[in-house]
């Protein structure tokens, strides 16, 4: 008998690496165009000739999109197949991205945004989903993995859009080349992709009953101070060393750009082998028990050295705390892994859409920027009190 099963076993080992791959082609699609987009908002605020009030707007706008989307996978997951949502998403956000670049008008980039927040929700959760199914066909964790690929993509497209602008190639030149290089393996990978195999029974009101419970209550809240920790981050890193720190902007791009590295970094070579050997709930709490506490601390020493470091040790520290919280979602028992994602992405959009620009800022103008960095350390600490409430079904 094993002389025949030796084929079987190499044709599943084959086709799991083959949906490992597709599912990070997904991630790279999802990040590449945002990295790209942030090098390149410079070109596209001239082209379209907004100064600084209507800029501001235009990133408001398309606060919208991410509601409507939002509402809208959260409706469709766990009822309409999780492949065909990823790989509909996909191919919208390739497509509207070069769109955006292309257009000369404020509103057509304002609509433009607002439709790649809506098509990006499309995509984001089944993408969550499909790649819960790849772990579970391996049977180790792997979702530290993915995050990964999600931060090497930001920084490859960030990497592509500061090139070209060197070289003068205008940005929708430089989208639809992405998108175009991007499609076509999309294309080549779509059929690699996992099967979704969960059962979908029963009507919208009880798919959406099964998720409001109880037990996803610390999953979603845990979600909501991930987002709100992370995007603080983003935002207020390079401000807070070079204007608060007096380091400068060279500095500040800097701290940015460190930040980012370690944290893709320490996904890529730690987080998943940390979790297998530690196990998640014990690596969480570790992990965001010692970013709580060297955050704190670079805060209080109040020096650019410092400020940097912290910055780039929370980012690493805090590296295993979304794998670990899509994980623990998608193993609920009596949902599917996009109902357990979808619960996620609600907990995550106001954490980091609403809360971390809104309420850090109104704190800055109170009590001044490094006070107010302080609620990330509570946001942190909160964080490995709620992992040890949760509960989930071993993947």
């Amino acid at each position: 008998m094993k002389p025949q099963e030796a084929p079987q076993h190499t044709s599943e080992r084959r086709e799991s690496r083959q949906a490992r791959l597709a599912v990070a082609l997904l991630y790279l699609i999802m990040s590449m165009p945002i990295g790209g987009w942030a090098a390149r908002v410079p070109d596209v605020r001239r082209q379209v000739g907004a100064d600084d009030a209507l800029w501001g707007l235009a990133n408001t706008v398309p606060s919208i999109g991410n509601v409507i989307g939002l509402c809208a996978i959260i409706l469709l997951a766990g009822r309409v197949h999780d492949r065909l949502l990823a790989v509909a998403g996909a191919g919208l956000v390739l497509l509207t991205v070069p769109l955006i670049a292309l257009s000369t008008s404020f509103t057509g980039v304002v609509l433009g945004l607002t439709t790649w927040a809506l098509v990006a929700h499309i995509m984001d959760i089944p993408m969550g989903a499909l790649a819960l199914h790849v772990q579970r066909r391996y049977r180790r964790p792997l979702m530290g993995s993915f995050d990964a690929c999600f931060g090497l993509g930001t920084l490859i497209g960030g990497a592509t859009g500061t090139i070209s602008t060197a070289l003068d190639v205008r940005p929708w030149v430089q989208f639809a080349a992405m998108s175009g290089l991007l499609g076509l393996c999309l294309a080549a990978t779509a059929r690699w992709l996992p099967k979704d195999v969960s059962e979908r029974t029963g009507t919208l009101r009880m798919s959406l009953r099964r998720r409001f419970n109880r037990r996803m209550l610390p999953i979603t809240v845990m979600a909501f101070l991930s987002g709100y920790v992370s995007e603080s981050a983003i935002l207020w890193n390079a401000i807070y060393v070079s204007d608060t720190m007096g380091a400068g902007s060279v500095a500040g791009g800097i701290s940015y750009t460190a930040a980012a590295t370690a944290g893709t970094v320490a996904a890529l070579l730690v987080v998943d082998r940390a979790t297998a050997r530690l196990g998640m709930v014990r690596l969480v709490r570790m992990s965001t028990l010692f970013a709580a506490g060297i955050f704190g601390v670079c805060l209080l020493i109040s020096t650019p050295v410092a400020a940097i470091t912290g910055f780039v040790l929370l980012a690493a520290g805090m590296a295993c705390v979304n794998p670990s919280v899509y994980t623990l979602a998608g193993n609920q028992e009596g949902l599917s892994p996009s109902e357990g994602v979808s619960m996620v992405e609600l907990g995550q959009m106001p954490g980091a859409s609403i809360a971390a620009p809104a309420l850090i800022g109104a704190l800055s103008g109170l009590i001044g920027l490094r006070v107010a960095l302080a609620s990330i350390v509570i946001a942190v600490l909160l964080l490995s009190v709620l992992v040890g409430q949760v509960r989930y079904a071993s993947s």
